[in-house]
């Protein structure tokens, strides 16, 4: 490549680093978009493509069937009007229990009156010598990493049913008082050399963003087209261009991003058990994997998506 990305968007595309992972030395390629307005500005800015590995330019190149809709009307859905799908995956929500997140803890507060003396503060003339416990009502955290890659096989309704789970988990989780920090990335590997792909959807504290979750997880045209260009727009030296590399092990993406241990990460729906052929059946295996049967209702959640279910078998 000539003039590199990393120097004409500097914000966006980083220089390569090397890291080391239980003992092995990888080149790591990162980029990171803030939301999907920035994502959208680097593509429309023509970024230099890698035609050195990517001689075949599958974010192009893919068909329907595999890539879903064309590239460019891909790019302009990052940022346009929502398709009618956008009202059926709002109906795809259910109701779910979880068990509530808040921790109580008490603090001692003074007070001319009320509660019980305090002797020591009666004794030293202090009008606030009345004491009485307050409660201090905190959100547990939580911590969701979603990938945003699964491997070349998997079908148009597995990556629409793992969608409709992870949007359920969060709002289910939000509801009971959990802050959720949601993470949305690509982590891909072509033997020595790492792809880090980050799209920013939901700020840490702020509101569920669910026109962001649908844009970038329901349709396969996110990944097969547009994550496909940025890695056609990165560094990479490898032969990436055969199959655009591979998803990351769940255990090994842990330990590249230094995970915490209860962290949860949402892998490709084949790790979870998603098949998308029965939404009840495809949540309880990723509640299941993911082990939040003490924080979801499973059972009421099942019902409730067996009655979805219904409704996504009309729609194919």
């Amino acid at each position: 490549m000539g003039t590199t990305n990393h120097e004409r968007f500097s914000d966006s595309i980083f220089e390569p680093e090397m890291l080391t992972v239980d003992g092995y030395t990888y080149r790591i390629l990162k980029a990171r978009f803030s939301n999907l307005y920035v994502l959208y500005d680097y593509l429309k800015a023509n970024p230099e493509l890698n035609r050195d590995v990517f001689y075949k330019l599958s974010s192009l190149d893919g068909d329907y069937s595999f890539a879903g809709k064309p590239y460019e009307k891909a790019v302009e859905d990052l940022v346009g009007e929502l398709d009618p799908g956008y009202e059926e995956f709002l109906k795809l929500q259910s109701d779910l229990n979880a068990k509530k997140g808040k921790i109580h803890k008490y603090r001692t507060v003074r007070t001319v009156a009320g509660g019980h003396l305090s002797v020591p503060a009666y004794c030293a003339g202090n009008p606030l010598c009345y004491e009485t416990e307050e409660r201090i009502t905190k959100p547990k955290f939580a911590r969701m990493h979603v990938s945003l890659s699964y491997y070349w096989g998997t079908t148009k309704d597995q990556v629409l049913h793992r969608a409709i789970i992870i949007t359920n988990i969060l709002k289910a989780l939000e509801k009971a008082g959990y802050s959720v920090d949601l993470k949305t990335f690509e982590l891909s590997q072509e033997r020595d050399e790492l792809a880090y792909i980050i799209v920013q959807i939901k700020k840490h504290g702020g509101r569920l963003d669910m026109q962001g979750l649908y844009k970038t997880l329901c349709h396969v045209e996110f990944l097969r087209r547009i994550l496909f260009r940025i890695l056609e727009t990165l560094d990479l030296r490898n032969s990436w261009g055969h199959g655009y590399g591979q998803t990351c092990s769940e255990e090994f993406t842990r330990d590249v991003l230094k995970l915490g241990k209860n962290d949860i990460y949402i892998d490709q729906p084949r790790e979870l058990g998603i098949f998308g052929d029965d939404l009840a059946d495809d949540f309880e295996s990723t509640i299941t994997h993911l082990s939040l049967q003490d924080k979801i209702d499973v059972e009421k959640a099942k019902r409730e998506f067996k009655q979805e279910s219904m409704i996504l078998r009309k729609r194919r």
